[in-house]
């Protein structure tokens, strides 16, 4: 691992450290819906043992327990020590006993071969720095005949509020975030994904677009929201350029976001490919 990995995953970590307390708590739950659908799709039986990988605040585990049952086991793996703890405790509140939560790196599991019936990735796997190399990491530990479900953000046709007002108030750093994109591996498409996971050794692969769409109740509420989530690395670096910086970002991020307002509120059309395939 290079030292620039190195501090890319520290990085990373700190930024899901301070977003722990608060994912997954302010606005609509999507990251519950699509944590659903996942477990739902997985087809998880009562009995099996099954890991789910960056777990975050638990939209994936906590179907995943109810599925498997007292008879079954969930463990969960997250590389920030806050969601592992602020998780935890609701593990605890709930008297939960077939789940077990480690802080671990997603892209060095330590677990023999063969271990799991059912392993789950849910929103996450654009995050690692290694996305290849996790998606072997997971099929490894997974038994023969054991069904992986992933589930990813679905490539968009356009940019997104942030990246779209960040692109036009720091143009001069568009052409590198640009180059950075272009060599990712593609989890957002049918194709790519199908390819990956052949690439990985999966079998009979299934994918399906599961889209809805959700609303936040005001503005307000949108940009709170995005400091809980990984939208708040992007946050931080424009506050290190001062506090003026942030507002004229927050201002900007306002007024294009009109785009997206009616009666309901603002707008969020959630698309999202969730993946399975057999070792």
């Amino acid at each position: 691992m290079t030292l620039k990995t190195v501090k890319r995953n520290e990085r990373l970590e700190g930024i899901f450290n301070r977003a722990a307390a608060n994912y997954n708590c302010i606005g609509p739950k999507y990251f519950s819906y699509y944590g659903e659908k996942l477990v739902e799709y997985s087809k998880v039986h009562e009995g099996v043992v099954l890991l789910d990988v960056a777990f975050g605040r638990g939209a994936s585990l906590f179907p995943a327990i109810n599925s498997v049952g007292e008879n079954g086991e969930v463990i969960g793996i997250d590389f920030s020590q806050e969601m592992v703890k602020e998780t935890q405790a609701l593990i605890c509140e709930q008297g939960l006993r077939n789940a077990r939560l480690i802080q671990m790196d997603a892209e060095n599991l330590d677990f023999p071969d063969n271990s799991f019936d059912n392993v789950l990735c849910g929103l996450a796997i654009g995050f690692f720095t290694n996305s290849l190399g996790a998606v072997d990491e997971m099929y490894r530990v997974l038994k023969d005949g054991g069904r992986f479900g992933l589930s990813t953000w679905k490539k968009r046709d356009k940019k997104g509020i942030l990246d779209k007002v960040y692109s036009e108030l720091y143009p001069e750093n568009e052409s590198r975030n640009l180059n950075n994109i272009e060599v990712r591996p593609d989890f957002g498409s049918v194709e790519g994904i199908e390819k990956i996971l052949k690439n990985a050794g999966f079998k009979n692969i299934e994918i399906f677009v599961e889209e809805k769409t959700f609303y936040y109740k005001d503005e307000e509420e949108w940009w709170q929201e995005q400091w809980t989530n990984a939208s708040r690395g992007l946050f931080e670096y424009i506050e290190s350029k001062g506090q003026d910086a942030l507002n004229e970002f927050r201002y900007e991020s306002f007024r294009a976001i009109k785009e997206y307002k009616d009666e309901h509120g603002i707008r969020f059309d959630g698309k999202v490919l969730l993946s399975f395939g057999t070792k």
